[in-house]
């Protein structure tokens, strides 16, 4: 069976509805459940032991709601699995934005909220009568009615878009072991709609038991290659030369939401999403117009208007992602203009699943990356708990992965730094081909929580392959050819591999026979490594221009299946030399284009009688042709020489020359000529460390501004170096300072640009 990625559908978003019958009142109760890595809150990542969570539940009530009164509401919830009660940060009740409502102690019968820790029949670890005339409670923690309070929604704080958001929340802290799972309490929320403790039925508001492994905390992957996907155009969302995104036939329905076109007069509300190339109500491109709550008198169409921004001087006026090397992201795009488009969501009162995606088709026992790039979009969107504008960013967007239904991330709060990367790596069982992906929304709307994702991924997290010694590898005839393969990944899993030769120049490959299984070592830096060894053999002219290459695979089933075992891009290509040392010396060799040709110049010293110059061309830096020869004129000196090729192919010529003495030769070093604009970064180390190395090919002589930039778009390292003509070796030093992570290589010449993703990472040798 052939193994792929499917395609991934955009993201799902959803809340839960509670409904009551009632004629005279709004009849829908928005309800979820969540919690908070504390320890994690602002950086994301895994749950890992030690770390404190907040277990939070939410419920909107409109105002209204059964005429304006529910009754003896209390909220009961159990301590999850894997963890420990904090008595010391009390139980509470919060604002969506999180912020303290009421502190409750851990204490029986000093207030209306109360932890037991060894809860009898029917009894629960957390209690906490809600609303006013309320009682404290005592020793005995069940779910009666008796003692809960009276809570009018629209009228008693928080206050949230006409009705009250009651949220609970309590801390634990992970006392679990790695690989273990933690299974939330059996939280709900009971109340009544009339005001009698003893008749009535109960509603009830039960939380889901939502489950987290403990897992160590590693970085997305930062070798994240292979086809994406992704539906909605790769996860990009498209583009286009209309502001807003034209309903297609392909499109897919977000239960719970209502897509909106943003237009001037009609905005993205709570509950609401869009899917646009400019973040302006009226389209416009300047990036910083005016914010409430300094407005002025000033309107469209001044650019500096507040009504340029969404809902008269909130969100930012932002274009996309895709493409863009910067937290600030790509411009907004002008009217008529052909743009990218994003997705833009208004998050609901309740938290909830935000996606939910069945996925077939994986390869067994291989390492994935899904990720996505999200930005809060607005830095003025908060409230407080009257409802009163407080100018400030608000609820921050707050995002959970999971895989199968069991929690492995957490984006953390999403601050308004622009564009992030959010994501993490998983690996799938030893026969595992199919999973559930799904993400849920874990902070309410209402005052903040308004967010864009775009570049939305599901892509294979490949090893690292290094083949050593390099890329073409000159020997002298009749020594030892030693070569290996260096194999770095985050996971252990990649053991299995198989050498391949080709005599063709790479237009086929054959299984050499020398395949193994190698185990995995940690390599103090966070990754698993080992080294794979061709036996060694002597180098006989038939080896000359023989080229090798490794594959690996994390199962023997795997290596046999192109999509599910990986090649490294670079092959080692065999150059079987004589050796000799000649009398000859080459001084310099330089090559320049002039109308299509290549002049090339080289300059010589203690030559002997009969040298000859064999000029080679090649357009792929490996397979060479001799194209002239050119007789040495000064024995026992030196002369320049020049040579003009005047039969160049179209793009990049390599060229290098033949040194012949007799029986000996050598070879002087490769010079790049191209008629293309382009350049090439080769031979990273990746990751690094301390340092970092790397080759920059260029066709011509120029100066190249190289910086390495975090995920806040901060340049962390600068150098300005002047390339050669060819092949450029370049060093980024004193490197061991950064944090480990995730960073950005970015090479510029001229107009021309490189961007890799480099992975830092602490060495503890």
């Amino acid at each position: 069976m052939k193994k792929y990625l499917l395609r991934i559908p955009l993201l799902i978003f959803g809340y839960c509805l509670f409904g009551i019958s009632n004629a005279d009142a709004q009849t829908v109760v928005k309800f979820g459940n969540s919690y908070v890595n504390l320890t994690k809150k602002t950086t994301g990542g895994t749950v890992e032991p030690g770390d404190t969570l907040e277990i939070r539940t939410n419920y909107f009530f409109p105002g209204g709601f059964n005429s304006g009164n529910i009754y003896y509401v209390r909220y009961v919830d159990n301590i999850p699995t894997g963890t420990t009660f904090l008595p010391s940060e009390g139980i509470r009740l919060i604002t969506n934005e999180g912020l303290i409502v009421n502190n409750y102690t851990a204490a029986s019968g000093d207030d209306p909220a109360a932890y037991k820790a060894a809860p009898g029949a029917s009894e629960f670890n957390i209690r906490i009568n809600i609303g006013i005339n309320t009682s404290n409670v005592g020793t005995l923690s069940t779910d009666q009615a008796t003692g809960g309070g009276n809570v009018k929604p629209g009228t008693h704080k928080p206050l949230v878009a006409g009705g009250t958001l009651i949220t609970t929340a309590f801390r634990v802290k992970v006392t679990g072991a790695i690989g273990d799972i933690i299974t939330l309490g059996a939280g709900k929320l009971k109340y009544k709609t009339i005001n009698s403790s003893s008749s009535g039925t109960d509603q009830i508001v039960n939380a889901i038991r939502y489950k987290i492994v403990i897992s160590q905390n590693t970085p997305i992957c930062e070798n994240a290659v292979g086809k994406n996907f992704a539906a909605e155009f790769g996860g990009t969302f498209g583009s286009g030369n209309s502001q807003n995104r034209d309903v297609l036939p392909t499109d897919l329905p977000v239960p719970g939401y209502t897509r909106r076109t943003l237009t001037p007069s009609s905005e993205i509300n709570d509950g609401y999403y869009t899917i646009v190339n400019n973040l302006s109500p009226r389209a416009s491109t300047y990036r910083n117009a005016l914010k409430k709550p300094n407005c002025g008198s000033t309107t469209p169409p001044n650019v500096l208007a507040c009504g340029n921004r969404m809902f008269g001087g909130h969100w930012d006026i932002i274009g996309d992602h895709t493409g863009s090397t910067t937290p600030a992201g790509n411009d907004p795009t002008a009217p008529n203009a052909t743009g990218g488009y994003m997705l833009v969501v208004n998050s609901d009162y309740a938290t909830g699943e935000a996606y939910r995606q069945n996925i077939t088709g994986l390869c067994p026992n291989t390492s994935y990356e899904f990720s996505l790039w999200v930005r809060n979009v607005c830095t003025n969107c908060g409230i407080d708990q009257n409802g009163t504008q407080t100018m400030k960013p608000g609820v921050m967007p707050n995002l959970t992965f999971a895989i199968d239904d069991i929690d492995r991330y957490s984006s953390g709060m999403v601050d308004t730094v622009g564009w992030i990367k959010k994501g993490f790596m998983f690996k799938t069982g030893p026969t595992q081909q199919n999973i559930v992906i799904s993400i849920r929304n874990n902070a309410s709307g209402g005052g903040g929580n308004d967010w864009a994702i775009d570049d939305i991924a599901l892509v294979t997290c490949n090893p690292n392959l290094t083949m050593l010694p390099s890329a073409t590898t000159q020997v002298c005839r009749g020594n030892n050819v030693d070569i290996s393969c260096l194999v770095r990944s985050f996971f252990d899993n990649y053991t299995e591999w198989t050498w391949e030769r080709s005599t063709d120049g790479g237009l086929s490959w054959q299984n050499t026979g020398v395949t193994g299984s190698s185990t995995a070592t940690p390599d103090g830096n966070g990754q698993y490594e080992y080294r794979a060894v061709y036996p060694r053999f002597v180098a006989s002219q038939s080896d000359n221009g023989t080229k090798y290459r490794f594959r690996v695979a994390s199962t023997v089933a795997n290596l046999g299946e192109q999509d599910c075992s990986f090649l490294n891009v670079t092959t080692i290509q065999i150059k079987v030399d004589e050796c000799t040392i000649l009398p000859t010396k080459l001084l310099g060799f330089t090559g320049q284009l002039v109308n299509g040709a290549a002049n090339l110049k080289w300059k010589t010293e203690n030559e002997t009688e009969h040298t000859v110059y064999e000029v080679e061309r090649s357009t792929d830096g490996r397979d060479f042709v001799k194209i002239a020869t050119v007789n040495g004129v000064a024995p026992n000196a030196g002369s320049s020489y020049t040579y003009t090729d005047t039969k160049a192919s179209a793009g990049s010529n390599y060229y290098r020359l033949r040194i012949v003495e007799a029986e000996a030769k050598s070879y002087s070093k490769i010079i790049l000529l191209s008629t293309k604009p382009e350049f090439a970064l080769r031979n990273l180390i990746n990751p690094f460390s301390s340092q970092i190395n790397f080759d920059i090919i260029t066709p011509e002589k120029g100066k190249a501004d190289i910086r390495l930039i975090d995920l806040y778009g901060r340049t962390v390292k600068q150098l300005s170096v002047n390339l050669a003509q060819g092949q450029n070796d370049i060093f980024l030093r004193n490197l061991g300072q950064l944090s480990s992570g995730v960073y950005v290589l970015r090479i510029q010449v001229g107009e021309k640009v490189i961007n890799k993703q480099v992975l830092k990472t602490n060495s503890t040798h």
